[in-house]
């Protein structure tokens, strides 16, 4: 099996890195502010999408300081104790580099803490994750990275990872910088390809240079000498279209057959296309007539997409399809002109922001209809919202709520509406602990009797029944005692 390009191409080192040459230096003067033993910053956040080489930075880095690396992926879990741990083995353990030298940590020797996809930490296999996480970035005595894609969904859990991180933005490789890694890698490997096949390339691959070096190596192995029509693979392969392609289409032109290929191109169901167009429309008609056509045919839409959804027949979809590209299109009477930033759903970016909180409280009513011998969907409506009043009001409640149902620290936070890393939430937790103790003691006297010393009983001393005096001359009876 052939090794993998993306693997075997990875920089060795921050001169090999390509693109976004200002992140390269904050992070080299992070790094040298460790060395110092100066660091302002103990922990640094690298954001930004996939595959634009955020961990291959983060390892390029510590190759280049001889540092020891300590990752963990999103396929670890990811709870309190798994971070604990690695926290433990990154500043207590010793390892050694990728050339074999041994790094011991009482000679000063750094290692780098690498959590990738830190965003993507949820759910109650990654229980207490995030208030591990903030308690890293503040007593860590090694530099720790977090890699993630959306910063947002991570630093809105923890005001300690937003205030006291560094953050650097890594954005998306130009295609000239691409062009210029795919070709190295193409000459390397003895291709010959052709300037068609390179561009459409960096065309599909939007940035992502993971995804283009892929498409090199899927291309070009076993085909040493290409030609153009090689390309049209790709094309067949990865014609989907983007939303933004969409919208530039159906709002900002008049060409409605166009319209109509471009969104069948973009292979998403009409629900994701009436929200996209309902944020939209109105970015591009400025006209209230065209305005009121464009939105008439968006409601006819939705009649069809509810018909779908009642009668579960999907061939109604086509029709819904038709009022949306069509429809919409034919809606102005000429091309919109300027620019019109088009944006992502509203809808859809708050539903996805508050999936953590929405799994939040669906854990804690799940734990209230346990005591509360209901329904979760009882104990979510009718119960969690004057729970959450006493929770607030009631210091005493507080604590028994959270020894008896076994509360986590995210849950009491978002009873109290605080961070999970927030002085209230500690000192509550703190407390509970102190408590459990004492009242425990107790109750193991009552669990395990065996462990305790026996207790005798008093029994009264049998008294020997007293023996009649046997009659003279007369042998005494059984009856007689």
């Amino acid at each position: 099996m052939a090794d993998d390009w993306t693997e075997l191409y990875r920089p060795r080192n921050m001169a090999e890195v390509v693109g976004n040459p200002k992140v390269i230096k904050e992070l080299q003067q992070w790094a040298n502010s460790w060395e110092a033993g100066e660091p302002q910053f103990k922990a640094v956040v690298l954001m930004g999408p996939p595959g634009v080489g955020k961990t291959s930075t983060a390892l390029a880095l510590a190759r280049d300081y001889g540092w020891g690396v300590v990752e963990m992926n999103a396929s670890e879990q990811r709870n309190a104790d798994a971070i604990r741990r690695v926290a433990v083995r990154g500043s207590r353990s010793e390892t050694f580099n990728d050339d074999g030298e041994y790094l011991s940590s009482k000679d000063g020797r750094l290692k780098l803490i690498i959590l990738d996809e830190a965003d993507n930490i949820f759910g109650r296999e990654d229980a207490g994750g995030i208030p591990a996480i903030a308690e890293l970035v503040a007593n860590t005595q090694q530099p720790v990275m977090l890699i993630v894609n959306d910063f947002y969904e991570l630093s809105r859990k923890s005001s300690a990872i937003k205030n006291d991180t560094l953050q650097l933005k890594v954005g998306k490789v130009q295609g000239a910088t691409m062009r210029t890694v795919l070709r190295k890698i193409a000459m390397d490997q003895g291709l010959e390809v052709p300037q068609r096949v390179f561009e459409t390339i960096i065309e599909n691959s939007n940035g992502d240079m993971r995804a283009a070096v892929r498409d090199l190596q899927a291309v070009g192995e076993g085909n040493a000498q290409m030609g153009e029509d090689d390309a049209f693979v790709l094309q067949s392969r990865m014609s989907v279209k983007s939303m933004y392609d969409m919208m530039r289409d159906v709002l900002h032109e008049i060409d409605t057959k166009r319209a109509r290929r471009t969104m069948i191109e973009t292979d998403e169901n009409p629900d994701q296309t009436m929200m996209w167009l309902d944020e939209n429309i109105p970015l591009e008609y400025k006209d209230p007539s065209e305005l009121h056509r464009a939105y008439e045919h968006l409601s006819r839409a939705d009649v069809f997409l509810g018909r779908v959804s009642r009668r579960q027949y999907y061939g109604l979809w086509s029709y819904a399809s038709d009022h949306q590209s069509i429809g919409v299109t034919s809606s102005k009477s000429r091309p919109n002109r300027g620019w019109a930033q088009y944006r992502f759903p509203s809808y859809i970016m708050k539903m996805s922001r508050s999936k953590a909180l929405r799994n939040m409280r669906s854990g804690i009513s799940r734990k209230i209809s346990a005591h509360a011998h209901t329904s979760t969907r009882r104990a979510l409506q009718d119960v969690l919202p004057f729970i959450t009043t006493m929770f607030h009001s009631d210091h005493e409640f507080r604590l028994s709520m959270i020894d008896t149902m076994g509360l986590s620290t995210e849950e009491v936070a978002y009873l109290l509406d605080k961070k999970v890393d927030a002085a209230e939430v500690k000192r509550l937790m703190q407390e509970v602990e102190k408590q459990r103790p004492a009242k425990e003691a107790p109750e193991k006297q009552r669990r395990d009797p065996e462990e305790q010393p026996p207790v005798r009983a008093k029994v009264p001393e049998e008294k020997a029944p007293e023996k009649k005096p046997e009659p003279k001359g007369k042998q005494s009876s059984l009856f007689e005692w």
